[in-house]
């Protein structure tokens, strides 16, 4: 099977566009007599490709807007980034519109060798394997990767698995960032945490002079100037080179009209404006595009005859849950489980039978996968032929905007075809019924400076316990054990969603009361966001003990800031890092602060250092974390609700874990779960629910803790 074989990146998850195909009579497997019906094994011949796009007046180009600063989408779902852009400016030289198909990487040479699409615009690195599938314009990028340590450090990078023993910085959307995450952590050949993303290289290089990071990746040009103080030196370069250029079928008469446009552009200094406006580049960090005739096949090739069938496929329309691209998401309540349903062509030339399937590849954030997993196609599909998929889904529980993207993958394990996606809008739910109020007693103080706050803000716990054997104050969720307090005391707390945070109080006649007070949290949809943060090991350590402060951050961030006790340890980090600290006895209050244009968001956990032997002379032993995750608590209140009202479920792992997920009655609601939150579920059926909670590690070992909750009317 001829598919476009991916040399310098590889796809992922990105969102397709409307379909252009004719809607077919109704039906599962359905004939259709299109022109894309062909005998298995013949493709059409793209003669004739220039007058075709000129009748027609638009230029059909496939991307693949998985690839930032290439190809992506914004985050008003809006497709943006330099071949973007290039399209649409080849499409003005040419005198025509331009459509855009976003498709599987893998998938682009063979939508172009059966007609699909007339160009392929998707960060294309010239291959002698690729030339024997499609032709190859002018180069309009070039690139080469380069390696910065601090000179004398002894480091030298030849390849990507050079930089497995070194904390590497990187810039944040850069291609370099893709790289190193596709062909280095996703393959194991560098560990997560090694790997820190900036939002500005500069600070990367600066981190790398103050012994933070070992070695910055990015452009050759600009770290060769950064070189130029004598403390840094290039330590490797070559790394994922990138000559780039746009990729015609075989023959195409489109090659000379757009090398013709491509010049034009260079000369104008267009591409020089694009390189600044995407790449971040200016006129003297590019590197010098080479004459046509390096670049670029100049003359066609005469058409290759060959035997090999070709994958392709084409959305024909939406049958359920159409989001209008998503301008409409439809609105799906939390944890309701639903189905998608889409109607596709087979216009390849390959018949799908068994081995077929459609695969879920992620989305605009980690629970958009929405609990998919890939659906065997039912074959056979013959070419020509239209098919209906469907797959079965549960909305997050989490409020907010989803999309989940699906490719369809071949028997070899490549994907092809227009990208298929499903949008819906999770609306909040009611406010849960907040807990009793306690009877007041006077040898109990316990109150809050604010219950009402916006996301990142914090608030101050005060408290006072008279004749009380032992205290102890904690969010929903967490270890109780682990969070002994003083009796009079007070602490800041930072919740990133409503929390309800208990003081446990233990009487000296043995009796045990609890106050609680819930901060009800507005979201801030402009402010940054944190994917995750965690302190490992969480809760309580001993002197001596070192912790590891982890944390990723998306979304608009100016500066990053981590602290333990409202002491900077690190200002101006990366959008996700770790940071090691060793703290002192007493109370440790690690915090990140992500600051932007749309306001700042705060992370915050405590952590009490104790004497390895403390007063009463019992060595208190505090095992160091291995290699399993840890499920510190999982709880569910309360457990038994009225219909139609609300419970928490709330959790908090520590330890050697890559993944949280959490299951309702066995179907998967939250995924890529902070390692410490909650959520609110608002259930409208009287039954037993079973929530577990699944904490992974990087070998695929899984530990898990079930809770259940009734509902009654």
């Amino acid at each position: 099977m001829l598919l476009f074989l991916p040399a310098c990146r590889q796809a992922s998850p990105s969102p397709t566009t409307e379909p252009t195909s004719p809607t077919p009579a109704a039906g599962t497997t359905q004939p259709d007599g299109g022109d894309s019906a062909t005998a298995e094994g013949d493709a059409p011949a793209p003669t004739g490709a220039w007058a075709a796009v000129r009748d027609r007046g638009r230029l059909i180009v496939g991307t693949s807007a998985d690839y930032p600063p290439f190809a992506f989408y914004t985050d008003d779902f809006q497709l943006d980034g330099y071949d973007i852009a290039l399209a649409r400016l080849l499409g003005e030289r040419l005198g025509v519109d331009v459509e855009f198909k976003d498709m599987a990487f893998d998938g682009l040479g063979g939508a172009l060798q059966v007609g699909q699409i007339d160009a392929a615009l998707a960060a294309i690195s010239i291959t002698d394997q690729r030339r024997e599938q499609v032709d190859f314009t002018n180069l309009y990028f070039v690139s080469e990767g380069a390696a910065l340590a601090r000179a004398h450090a002894g480091i030298t990078i030849d390849d990507i698995e050079d930089l497995a023993p070194y904390r590497v910085g990187v810039q944040a959307g850069t291609v370099y960032q893709v790289w190193l995450q596709e062909s280095g952590i996703d393959k194991g050949l560098l560990q997560p945490d090694n790997l820190l993303v900036y939002t500005d290289a500069g600070k990367a290089v600066a981190d790398l002079r103050n012994g933070l990071v070992d070695v910055v990746v990015a452009d050759l040009l600009p770290l060769e100037v950064a070189a130029r103080d004598s403390s840094l030196a290039i330590v490797g370069q070559g790394l994922n080179r990138q000559r780039i250029a746009v990729a015609l079928a075989k023959g195409s008469t489109l090659l000379s009209p757009i090398n013709e446009a491509l010049f034009d552009l260079q000369n104008e200094g267009e591409l020089a404006r694009l390189a600044e406006l995407y790449l971040d580049l200016d006129q003297t960090e590019l590197h010098p595009l080479p004459s046509p005739e390096a670049g670029a096949t100049a003359t066609a090739e005469p058409e290759r005859v060959t035997t090999a069938c070709i994958d392709a496929m084409t959305l024909i329309e939406d049958l359920s849950l159409d989001d209008d691209g998503m301008r409409f998401p439809p609105p799906v309540s939390p944890g309701t489980p639903f189905q998608k349903s889409w109607r596709v062509q087979n216009n390849g030339t390959c018949t799908w039978i068994n081995g077929y399937i459609l695969t879920p590849v992620g989305g605009n954030v980690p629970q958009a996968t929405m609990g998919g997993v890939p659906t065997a196609i039912n074959g056979p599909v013959a070419p020509g032929e239209t098919y209906d998929l469907t797959v079965n889904l549960v909305a997050p529980l989490v409020p907010g905007i989803y999309q989940g993207f699906w490719s369809m993958r071949n028997p070899n394990g490549l994907l092809f075809g227009d990208r298929l996606s499903v949008g819906i809008t999770v609306p909040a739910q009611p406010t849960p019924t907040p807990p009793p109020t306690a009877t007041p007693s006077p040898t109990i103080s316990f109150t809050v400076d604010r219950s009402n706050i916006r996301a990142g803000e914090c608030v101050t716990f005060s408290w006072t316990v008279t004749n009380a054997g032992a205290v102890f104050f904690y969010a929903q969720g967490q270890p109780i054990d682990q969070n002994q307090v003083p009796p009079n005391d007070s602490r800041l707390e930072c919740p990133p969603v409503t929390t309800t945070y208990n003081l446990r109080v233990v009487l000296s006649n043995g009796a045990t009361e609890i106050r609680s007070l819930r901060i009800d949290v507005q979201p801030s949809t402009e402010a940054p966001l944190f994917n995750s943060f965690t302190v490992t090991p969480g809760g309580q350590i001993v002197v001596g003990q070192c912790v590891d402060v982890r944390w990723s951050v998306s979304g608009e961030v100016t500066n990053i800031r981590v602290a333990r006790n409202d002491v900077t340890l690190w200002n101006g980090a990366p959008l996700s890092g770790t940071s090691r600290d060793c703290p002192p006895a007493g109370e440790a209050a690690y915090s990140v602060e992500a600051s932007g244009p749309g306001g700042t968001s705060r992370a915050l956990q405590n952590l009490t250092v104790i004497q390895a032997t403390p007063a009463g002379g019992t060595a208190t032993a505090t095992p160091s974390p291995g290699q399993l995750p840890v499920i510190n608590s999982f709880t569910v209140n309360p457990n038994q609700i009225f219909v139609g009202t609300c419970l928490t479920v709330a959790w908090s792992v520590s330890g050697n874990v890559s993944r949280v997920q959490l299951r309702r009655d066995n179907v998967l609601v939250l995924d890529f779960a902070v390692f410490s939150g909650n959520v609110t579920d608002c259930l409208n059926t009287e039954g037993t629910y079973v929530y577990r909670l699944d904490a992974a590690n990087n070998q695929g070992q899984v530990i898990f803790q079930q809770v259940s909750a009734t509902v009654v009317r």
